[in-house]
């Protein structure tokens, strides 16, 4: 892509936990140059080195600055949501980055589920307990190391790290602020009472900056180092699901985005509050879009990706072999099977199922094989039961927001897997759409950076194709979901021992037979 040489060009930055992934793009959302860094990770698995994590987003952006032959006139960051650092006075980070996958603080998650009650924790902060919330990170901490609120000046996220490097200054976003469980997306303010419970106060917490209000500038040092123009602000767009989102298009009520990767999110845009406890019923948190206007409604499927790389490590004998090859000898294996349903049912819940209908005993339940199913057909059927599941957190969210799906957006790397999509498109009842953009939530942030020098973000546009799937193809699949996979998936289940959500909850909503009524408000 030419783009003339006066045209101002903005960055965006991806600080994920597989990779970091950097871009430069034009008003119009054109992408001139790309870079991609593998994501370091500590031993342990569960931390990243702070400093190696930095300079890994930096040097993606680097080489941006480099294939493009000149600076961008803004950076935007986004990236994982829960991970970040302790930092000290000195701006030196007390700890590693906390990985948002680390289950070590699942006991602090279950001690503040006690004192205060998921229901109450939920509708104060619009998430659930988890390990994975910063605060019971804090909380482990700060049982450990006890001395850690007096020496600590700062909480930094991993987007906030690299602001940070670039500007000298420290500042985050609401949809970051919005996933630490001590942040109210009603007030926009953090949580006394809760931040207490580490040890914490409001001053240990980073500035929480508008939508496209930059954290600061670029320093002279900084500019040195990367090839960038002092004095470039840098914003912090927030949290990668929801700008890659934004990225892709999915912007206004009624408008579903499915983030696919390695874990899969699905998030329906509203413009009011959900039903609250009905949502932390069905394990679903809710916040502010990155536009700060709208709210969204978010869910995840822990293992989606995943799936595939379990399936090529035990059934194809790929446990050694790692990137592209693996997915596309994946790719090849599912073309071979027959077109339309494969007539097995698998519920791909290798790990539990966190929602709808949370059941931490789910597993990968597979019925219906029979002789004539080779490991093509099998691995079809994996696909098939990802793509029903997330139909069912689609039906729900659109439960829960009384409000049909406009569209569905799919964007990430797996939607690469043609078959996949096509799938995920005869499965669903509404308008399904590919992100032709393969790092739509760098380009969210770039658009973003751009809102620091007063151009629109909603102007970066990417290009979006929907996919028309076979009607009788279609009327198959959406039978079996109906018929197969509701039935199964939802059949009652031993009583729940958990914490205090309420056993019962709303059933989907199969919104391609009738209307969405929206319950009393609690």
């Amino acid at each position: 892509m030419n783009t003339h040489p006066d045209t101002p060009l903005l960055a965006g930055v991806d600080i994920g936990s597989t990779h970091c992934k950097a871009l430069l793009a034009d008003l119009a959302g054109n992408v001139v140059a790309r870079a991609q860094r593998g994501t370091p990770r500590g031993p342990d698995g569960h931390t990243h080195p702070a400093g190696d994590i930095v300079d890994a987003a930096l040097d993606a952006l680097r080489g941006c600055v480099r294939q493009a032959g000149r600076a961008p006139a803004a950076v935007g960051l986004t990236g994982m949501a829960e991970a970040g650092a302790l930092l000290a006075p000195d701006g030196r980070t007390l700890t590693p980055v906390l990985a948002w996958s680390d289950p070590g603080p699942a006991p602090q998650a279950d001690r503040l589920r006690t004192a205060y009650g998921a229901l109450a924790l939920h509708a104060r902060t619009g998430v659930l307990p988890s390990a994975k919330v910063p605060l019971a990170k804090w909380c482990a901490l700060v049982a450990d190391r006890p001395d850690l609120p007096s020496r600590a000046t700062a909480w930094a996220g991993a987007a906030d790290l690299v602001a940070h490097t670039l500007t000298g200054r420290l500042g985050t976003d609401a949809t970051f602020a919005q996933r630490t469980l001590a942040w109210s997306p009603h007030t926009g303010s953090w949580d006394p009472g809760l931040l207490a419970e580490a040890g914490l106060t409001e001053d240990h917490m980073p500035p929480v900056h508008p939508p496209g209000h930059p954290v600061g500038r670029i320093t002279a040092g900084a500019a040195a180092a990367t090839g960038l123009t002092a004095g470039t602000p840098v914003v912090v767009a927030g949290h990668d699901h929801l700008v890659g989102a934004w990225a892709a298009g999915v912007r206004t009520a009624g408008q579903v985005a499915d983030s696919m990767g390695t874990a899969e999110a699905v998030l329906t845009v509203t413009s009011e509050v959900p039903d609250t406890a009905a949502a932390a019923r069905q394990g679903m948190s809710y916040g502010r879009h990155v536009d700060g206007a709208h709210w969204i409604v978010l869910a995840g499927m822990r293992s989606s990706g995943a799936l595939i790389e379990w399936f090529c490590d035990r059934f194809m004998g790929m446990a050694a072999t790692r990137g592209a090859e693996r997915y596309d000898a994946f790719a090849r294996l599912v073309e071979a099977a027959p077109h339309g349903p494969t007539g097995m049912l698998l519920a791909p819940y290798p790990e539990g199922r966190a929602c709808p209908e949370p059941a931490p005993d789910a597993r990968c339940d597979l019925l219906g094989m029979s002789p004539r199913h080779g490991l093509a057909d099998l691995a079809r059927a994996l696909l098939e039961g990802a793509a029903h599941h997330v139909r069912w957190m689609t039906d729900t969210q659109a439960a829960l927001t009384a409000r049909r799906p406009a569209s569905v957006t799919l964007l990430g790397g797996p939607t690469r897997q043609h078959t996949w999509t096509a799938v995920k498109a005869a499965v669903s009842p509404w308008p399904v759409r590919v992100c032709q953009e393969p790092e739509a939530p760098a380009l969210g942030a770039a658009a973003w950076s751009g809102a620091a020098l007063g151009h629109d973000p909603a102007a970066l546009r990417t290009t979006v194709t929907e996919l028309i799937p076979d009607p009788d193809t279609a009327r198959a699949y959406r039978a079996e979901h109906r018929h197969r996979f509701l039935p199964h998936v939802t059949r009652p289940a031993e009583p729940s021992t958990g914490p205090d959500l309420p056993e019962t909850a709303p059933r989907p909503s199969e919104t391609d037979d009738r209307h969405i009524h929206r319950g009393d408000r609690p």
